[in-house]
């Protein structure tokens, strides 16, 4: 993952400016329907910081971390405070969100290591908490010359989910923004899901 880290160091300025204005609203505000009013989302993986801004825009409290260094400072001053520093299996929250937003962030994740990286979201989660993410559409890992992606379908991304969450929702999406590096499918998979106890 160290490689793909180096990527968005590098390449920072212009991942900013081919994401910046995707639009997530339909997707945010299902994710925002599902958990109350003001309370606290860790956006775990943040990148721009677009999807974080939009979440504050609506009353809501955001803890917004990201790997790389370079796209934590844009993304600081996209959405007018502190962004962090910080790999997914450093995360060391427990009890402290109601929602967990990862959008098209997980997706650089070794298999090897996603069931413990769920097990981490699955811990900052209050009862009841929410968690969506978002995989490019596929199976398998999709390296490329700079990054490495892992694809997720409906079937290889339950097991991951199921014991730890009640699925909400699983559904596949058309790919109308990944300029580099879409999916064979030009498709993304998203889904729901709410912590089990």
């Amino acid at each position: 993952m160290t490689a793909t880290i180096d990527y968005y160091n590098k390449n920072a300025q212009g991942f900013y400016n081919r994401t910046i204005h995707a639009d997530m609203s339909a997707i945010c505000d299902e994710f925002l329907s599902l958990i109350p009013q003001g309370s606290r989302i860790l956006d775990a993986g943040c990148g721009s910081g677009r999807d974080s801004k939009y979440f504050i825009g609506r009353g809501f409290n955001v803890h917004a971390i990201d790997a790389s260094v370079e796209m934590v400072k844009l993304a600081a001053m996209e959405i007018g405070q502190d962004v962090h520093n910080m790999r997914f299996l450093e995360m060391g929250f427990c009890n402290e969100f109601e929602g967990v937003w990862a959008n098209a962030s997980l997706l650089h994740v070794p298999f090897e290591e996603t069931s413990a990286v769920y097990k981490l979201i699955h811990q900052s989660l209050k009862p009841d908490g929410i968690f969506y993410g978002s995989y490019k559409y596929g199976q398998g890992p999709m390296p490329t010359e700079d990054r490495e992606f892992y694809n997720m379908d409906e079937l290889t991304v339950i097991p991951y989910l199921s014991d730890l969450f009640e699925i909400i929702k699983v559904w596949k999406t058309e790919d109308t923004r990944s300029q580099v590096s879409p999916s064979p499918n030009r498709a993304w998979l998203n889904f729901l899901a709410k912590k089990k106890s």
